[in-house]
């Protein structure tokens, strides 16, 4: 697990975890550059952006496994071909750009542009895989996530959940759902909404109120958490997993379980990004995987 503390100009890696779990890691000054790594393996490559993109602290970015074999598990994607997504803003208008990047060409596509009545509400964050397109919150005040269809090269935004009541001005998040659909959580004083975007047989898109959860039955929280800031920081791929922040501590929730434990304290915004990977137990000749899942915490600080 690894903290980073990202300015304009550069990211530098923190560690949170002891050895032998530390990934060593350097700084890397960025300028028109991204660093695409594997926590796993340490594996880094250096990818510079299109001339007519600026690399910046309001760009958002996703990372995909390209491996095209028949045979091939995702989750143990070292070294594998993969794809880089970037989104970003361009121009003063509320306009937003996507170019995808191919690690087996070293080349850039065709750069795509739409104009969103919203910013990008949690920029910094990797983009949410639902079946072939990545989504993006925008600002949860208008309800706003932005999908980009990677099979169709477009961008479009479509509307969140009506939620009402306290939960329009609570902590939002997009997530995986059951049945591989588009998934919505909404934390709001001591209940958490999990919302589904079912599409019907002739493409209209609904959505459903799943569950509404009570935190306080939720074992490992602190009993009193009304009066504490508190927010969502991420969720695990499989959507059975979130983070929350409630006051200074990060703590990983089970939904179905019902329990949670206590990660680590932060003192300043963090963004969480979920990895999950496999390894073979015991005998590294036995083709059985084993998954596990772990968090990479980076820490945002703003200099003037």
């Amino acid at each position: 697990m690894e903290g980073s503390e990202r300015t304009y100009d550069e990211i530098s890696f923190t560690p949170i975890l002891d050895h032998p779990d530390r990934i060593p890691l350097t700084n890397e000054p960025l300028g028109d550059h991204v660093i695409a790594c594997d926590p796993i393996i340490g594996e880094q490559r250096r990818v510079q952006v299109p001339p007519e993109f600026k690399v910046c602290s309001h760009d958002s970015w996703a990372v995909l496994c390209a491996a095209s074999d028949h045979d091939h598990v995702h989750g143990s994607c070292h070294s594998s071909p993969f794809k880089l997504v970037l989104i970003s803003p361009l121009g003063p208008e509320n306009r937003l750009a996507a170019c995808v990047y191919s690690s087996e060409t070293s080349i850039w596509g065709n750069i795509i542009v739409t104009a969103v009545p919203y910013e990008i509400f949690y920029v910094g964050i990797s983009g949410l895989l639902v079946g072939n397109a990545l989504y993006w919150l925008l600002d949860p005040i208008s309800d706003g996530i932005l999908e980009f269809d990677l099979d169709e090269e477009s961008l479009a935004v479509i509307k969140g959940p009506l939620v009402t009541n306290d939960f329009s001005h609570g902590s939002p998040w997009i997530i995986h759902a059951e049945d591989g659909a588009l998934g919505f959580a909404v934390l709001s004083y001591h209940h958490l909404q999990l919302w589904q975007r079912d599409i019907n047989c002739h493409g209209a898109a609904t959505w459903v109120l799943r569950n509404t959860i009570d935190m306080r039955a939720i074992l490992g929280l602190p009993p009193q958490i009304e009066g504490r800031k508190k927010g969502i920081l991420g969720c695990a791929e499989d959507g059975d997993e979130i983070l929350l922040w409630v006051g200074r501590s990060v703590y990983m929730v089970q939904l179905k379980s019902m329990q949670s434990r206590k990660l680590c304290e932060i003192s300043h915004f963090t963004y969480c990004h979920s990895f999950k990977s496999f390894y073979p137990p015991g005998d590294f000749h036995q083709f059985n995987l084993v998954v596990f899942s772990t968090w990479m915490f980076v820490y945002l600080h703003c200099y003037s």
